[in-house]
Order: C-alpha cells, then structure tokens, then sequence
C-alpha cells in the first residue's frame, strides 16, 4: 500500500510540472516591463570607434586645432576686456546712455564676428569630427535595441527624466558594448561630396515609369 502512494504521489508531481511551467510562464508574460535609463549621446561618445578616431582627428590636424585654439584664446581676451569696461560704465550713473549703448552694440558685432572666425578655423577639422559621429550614431538605434533585448528592458528613459535610478538601471554602459560590435572603426576622410545629416535625409524618388 505504501508503494502504491508512493507512485502515486510520484504521478501526480509529474503532472503538476507543465501546469507549473506554463504558470511561470503566464506570470513571466504579465509582469510589467524592466525600465532602465540610457544616455545615447554618452554611448556614442565613450564607443571605441569613436574615441579612436577622434584620437587620430587629434593627430593628423593638430597645426589647425591648435591655430583655432589660440584665436579662441585671444578673441576671448577682447571680448573679456570689452566687457568689464561695459560693467564700469553701467555702474558709472553719469555714463551717458548713447555711450553704453554704442559699447554694448560693439561687444555684440565683436562676439558675432568671433563666432564666425572660430567656425571658419574649425572647418578642416570638424567636418571629420561630424562624419566620425554620423558613422557611429546610424548604428545607435540598432544597438540600443540589442541592448534592450540582451537586458530584457521594455522601456527606456534619458537619465535626465528619471528622478532617481541605480547604476545597475543605467543601459548606457550595454549600448557602448553593442556599439563596439556593430562599429568596429571609423572614418575620418568624408567623401568628397559628403555634407552632415546627409543619411538622414530621405531617399531619392524613385524613377518615373514612361
């Protein structure tokens, strides 16, 4: 009699293994989505490819980078020096208002002005440094989704919008990993005819039947 309950009791715990499983199963489909934060334009950023070719950008235009540096220094002194005679002369009452007016219209041209050059100076080099980041940034979606996948995350939020998060909740870290593997280099020679934002644009029409 004693075997008997044995098998029997054998029996029915084999039976309950599928109801189990599918009850597993059931709970793991219901239950609510993991939510992580992530940070694409630091992933982008901290990616191998990029930070190697930014390395390599560094190097072969040090002359140009170095040139546009020291007119940022100096256009910056001007500017500097412009400005606190505008803050003398505000704090002046007997400074007549066409006179600080004419000083403050001179500090906004000058600042204009200086903001042209330095984009003029940075040419030779950003247009590399842009075309660095279009290559790795066409990839961001796909790797951010394999991250999800991999992490089993349903939903993700900018770190900026989440009020409070703990480092194992940061995604960020898993897309850089992905990026790693679907962006192994860069380059930094755009073509000739390449301008930035260029693979964003939408595809040409296509053509029209006779």
């Amino acid at each position: 009699m004693k075997a008997y309950l044995k098998t029997a009791a054998a029996a029915a715990a084999l039976m309950l293994l599928p109801a189990a499983a599918n009850a597993q199963a059931a709970a793991a489909a219901t239950a609510p989505a993991a939510v992580a934060v992530v940070d694409l334009d630091a992933a982008i950023v901290n990616s191998a490819a990029f930070q190697s070719a930014m390395s390599q950008v560094q190097t072969t235009y040090k002359t140009q980078i170095t040139a546009a540096q020291t007119r940022q220094t100096a256009l910056q002194g001007e500017l500097n020096a412009l400005r606190a005679e505008i803050e003398n002369l505000q704090k002046n009452s007997a400074t007549p208002k066409a006179t600080l007016d004419a000083k403050i219209a001179t500090f906004q041209q000058k600042g204009q002005a200086a903001q042209a050059e330095l984009q003029r100076l940075a040419v030779p080099f950003a247009r590399p440094q842009a075309y660095v980041r279009e290559q790795v940034e066409a990839k961001v979606e796909q790797a951010l989704k394999a991250a999800m996948t991999a992490k089993k995350v349903g939903v993700v939020l900018r770190p900026e919008a989440a009020f409070a998060f703990q480092p194992t909740s940061d995604l960020t870290p898993d897309v850089v990993t992905q990026l790693n593997a679907l962006v192994p280099s860069a380059s930094i020679t755009p073509p000739a005819n390449w301008q930035p934002g260029q693979s964003e644009q939408a595809p040409a029409a296509a053509p029209q039947g006779r």
